[in-house]
């Protein structure tokens, strides 16, 4: 499971809740007539092995089964606060961005070409791309979540640490499971897998899922067409109106999977195809600075003569309606092969080889501010001509007050055509396609004195994000007509290969002591176009190329005093690769780490209890910046004074971040058909060596430390009642996730936060999810059934989920999904 990290009063904490019999979500020994007995072993890969967790001296939970469902856990999103330490909120923008919050990192990858600090993981596969990862997992059997630095054996890209999603293998047994769900909003999803049976060698099963739901907020700017037929890119090619509802899903998946085993050898197909036509998330506008120089009076104009009243989620709280006209309905497509095969030579030692390819397409369109797609009115038209003849250099302020007002007369006059059309603040149309192919070699070898895990493996991804030629982010403009043009163009391609060997050795020393040895070498090799221009007819390249060698290493030491204690301590390190946007390089980030922590099993497996302590020390730390604040910096690396206003966006390092603090979890199943859960994580996040331009971009501070809860927690429980009639019992299940208070800006201080205080912090709050289950209804000739009732976020928590500040104009953020529930019926036979 997990562990955590503790300080004199960390302990003291965790100490009282071991007392009140907090417990995680672990798995439970089953007695004969079904109600759990005690808890038992649960087996992960966190060291590309398989092993009991308790054994593994890494920070895991380990999610399968009841956990999984109760939760409603469908894709990565849906982990947040499952394990302590780790929350997961979607980016805002559209783009299908997981961003995670483990150990004071934030991982993020928003700009084209640069990686993440979490590393995600699907059946040994690494997922490269972070535009379009949220998407339906297929049949899984486990989510494994690794805390810290995990450089030795999952490489590059895993300073804070991994997410790895374990599908099963065909059983060979033949059997249908079925399950179909209905909830509030229109909540319809189906699951029906079959398995097939074994023929010789060979098995197989095949899934298939449809899920479909209303979103929970409306759009009230539902109906606004808009004309992309200019795209150069088929998938956008399209004119779409924006939705009535915002949040909504309609995906479908199919999974598959065939096993050839004989003998030693095993070798395992699989097949996933994933594809979402839902809308955006609702996006709502917190406030403006109307002081913002020639801008803020604009904007002011702007929202007060609209034909309906611009909603304001002013207090923080999700709202029921918004007003999001750019955002229309999401394309996205993913699919993915692997083949994973093994030979076991013998006893001692195996082989293993994960050959795998995936690829994903992603295109929408979303509103940053939360108003973009408002209307041009008349009574806005003069200070946004004003606005425009000082923003583009027409005028410096210089002039006579006469050529100023003619100016301003003239370019009020070649906008006037505009009136009426739809009016854009801040809002982007991401598009994204990406393919990668992989190949891993693994070698385990295992002895009285020595274990070790030796590999080597081959990378290569190509990423096109903008092939449309349209503006990827859109600011203060009219759209004539609602047709897009292909004005302001930028596309992005990159191209990424990656060597790497690694080697883990666990010696032996005794019974009770090993010592353990870690090392891996990756030779990075990028490059890639920038291609952009005001129009099609003037588009300018610029190509990059990046190359580096970095290693990694890991020391540590294992201490088992009896057969169910493990105490444990190491030192790692880790990096995120480097490299270059629109030929402006940036540097690896690395990862510094020490851990110490205890797991142990208790009262005949009756307890089990996790606790680690950590600090992390991440230098070069990369953040995603608007170019507008380092212009002069850009134009003295690339002597061009123009380049920051083609860029947008780019990864410009922090300085350096540390982060200390515990992990705890503890599980417990003190009665027949009784388990308890619980985890409590500490975080205390600091910065040092910051980045000058950042810090002035953030108006002279940047302190807080944004989307990094100090204190993470849960609780859960769990009762399987005896038999209620023939051998059918029902299952009782709570699950409550507490975040303490979050940061959400850099500088509380400045000017918009002291305008609207809800971007300043969202305030504590408690998630809780719950499901009733009869299970085992009919049991007749292998066939069974599970009628179940369910809740998610039952008390309707309205929390923010990610907000940004806008360099001071707009304030905005998107909510935590509204409260969800409804039924589900399973046939198994």
């Amino acid at each position: 499971m997990s562990r955590v990290r503790i300080s004199r009063r960390g302990l003291l904490a965790s100490s009282a809740l071991a007392a009140l019999g907090m417990v995680p979500a672990q798995a439970l020994a089953q007695s004969e007539d079904g109600t759990s007995t005690g808890l038992s072993e649960i087996i992960v890969t966190a060291q590309k092995r398989e092993q009991s967790v308790q054994d593994v001296p890494i920070a895991v939970t380990a999610l399968a089964g009841d956990t999984l469902e109760v939760n409603r856990v469908t894709d990565v999103t849906d982990l947040s606060g499952l394990a302590p330490g780790v929350t997961v909120r979607t980016s805002a923008g559209g783009s299908q961005l997981p961003s995670f919050s483990i150990r004071g990192a934030i991982s993020y990858g928003v700009v084209p070409g640069s990686d993440k600090q979490v590393s995600m993981y699907l059946d040994g596969v690494y997922i490269a791309s972070p535009r379009g990862a949220i998407f339906d997992l297929p049949d899984v059997q486990r989510i494994e979540m690794l805390r810290g630095p995990q450089g030795t054996l999952f490489g590059r890209n895993a300073t804070a640490g991994a997410v790895s999603i374990s599908t099963r293998d065909p059983s060979g047994e033949a059997g249908v499971k079925a399950r179909f769900s209905m909830g509030n909003r229109n909540r319809l999803r189906t699951v029906i897998s079959v398995d097939l049976p074994q023929v010789g060698p060979l098995s197989a099963y095949v899934s298939y899922m449809h899920d479909e739901k209303r979103g929970d907020i409306r759009n009230l700017g539902e109906g606004q067409v808009w004309d992309r037929s200019a795209s150069l890119w088929g998938p956008a090619k399209k004119t779409l109106s924006s939705p009535r509802w915002l949040g909504s899903k309609n995906s479908e998946s199919v999974f598959a999977a065939v096993k050839f085993e004989s003998g030693d050898f095993k070798t395992v197909y699989k097949f996933d195809w994933n594809e979402n036509d839902g809308t955006p998330d609702g996006t709502a506008i917190l406030g403006y600075n109307p002081n913002i120089p020639l801008l803020g009076s604009f904007l002011q104009n702007l929202i007060e003569s609209q034909p309906i009243a611009v909603p304001f989620a002013s207090d923080g709280k999700r709202p029921k309606a918004v007003l999001n006209s750019w955002a229309i309905p999401t394309t996205q497509k993913t699919q993915g092969h692997s083949l994973t095969s093994s030979y076991q030579f013998s006893d001692n030692l195996s082989v293993k080889n994960v050959l795998a390819f995936r690829k994903n397409k992603l295109f929408t369109a979303s509103s940053i501010d939360g108003i973009s797609g408002l209307t041009f009115t008349p009574q806005s038209l003069g200070s946004y001509a004003k606005f425009v003849a000082f923003s583009t250099g027409l005028l410096n302020g210089t002039e006579p007050p006469a050529v100023i007002q003619g100016t301003i007369g003239a370019v009020a006059q070649s906008l006037a055509p505009a009136l009426g059309s739809p009016f854009l603040g801040i809002a982007t149309q991401p598009s994204n396609r990406s393919e990668q192919i992989s190949d891993e070699l693994q070698v385990d070898y295992n002895s009285d004195f020595l274990t070790a895990t030796v590999g080597a493996l081959w990378f290569h991804s190509k990423d096109w994000t903008g092939e449309t030629y349209f503006q990827n982010t859109v600011s203060f403009a009219p759209v004539f007509g609602g047709v897009i043009t292909n004005t302001r163009s930028g596309s992005t391609f990159n191209k990424a290969t990656s060597l790497a060997a690694y080697a883990q050795l666990e010696f032996h020393v005794t019974p009770q002591l090993d010592v353990i040895l870690g090392g891996r070498i990756t030779k990075d090799k990028k490059s890639g176009d920038f291609i952009f221009g005001p129009n099609l007819a003037s588009l300018q390249t610029i190509s990059f190329d990046y190359k580096k060698t970095k290693p990694n290493y890991l020391i540590g030491v294992n201490y088992k005093p009896t057969q169910d204690i493990l105490l444990y301590a190491k030192y790692s390190t880790a990096f995120v690769s480097g490299g270059s946007v629109a030929g402006i390089p940036f540097a690896p980030e690395t990862a510094k780490s020490w851990e110490a922590g205890v797991k142990a099993e208790l009262f005949d497996r009756k307890v089990r209890a996790n606790l680690a302590l950590y600090h992390a020390s991440y230098k070069n730390y990369q953040t995603a910046q608007s170019s507008a604040n380092f212009g002069p910096q850009i134009a003295e690396l690339t002597g061009d004074p123009t380049r920051a206003a083609s860029i947008g966006t780019l990864v410009w390092p922090l300085g350096g971040v540390k982060a200390k603090g515990f992990e705890f979890d503890v599980a417990a199943a003190p009665a027949k058909g009784l388990s308890l859960g619980g985890s409590l994580s500490y975080t205390d996040t600091s910065f040092n060596n910051l980045d000058p331009g950042i810090v002035a971009a953030s108006n002279g501070f940047y302190g807080t430390s944004s989307y990094r809860p100090k204190w993470n927690g849960g609780l859960w429980a769990q009762y399987d009642t005896p038999p209620v009639f023939q051998d059918a019992y029902l299952t009782f299940r709570a699950d409550g996730i507490w975040q303490s208070d979050m940061g959400l800006a850099q500088n509380p201080d400045s000017p918009l936060p002291a305008i609207t205080p809800a971007l300043i912090e969202q305030p504590s709050y408690w998630l809780v999810n719950g499901r009733i289950a009869l299970r085992d209804l009919i049991n007749v000739g292998g066939a069974k059934a599970e009628v179940a009732l369910w809740g998610k976020n039952l008390t309707d928590e309205k929390a923010i989920g990610f907000a940004l500040n806008m360099n001071n104009i707009f304030g905005s953020a998107n909510f935590i999904p509204a409260r969800s529930y409804g039924v589900d019926l399973t046939i198994e036979f």
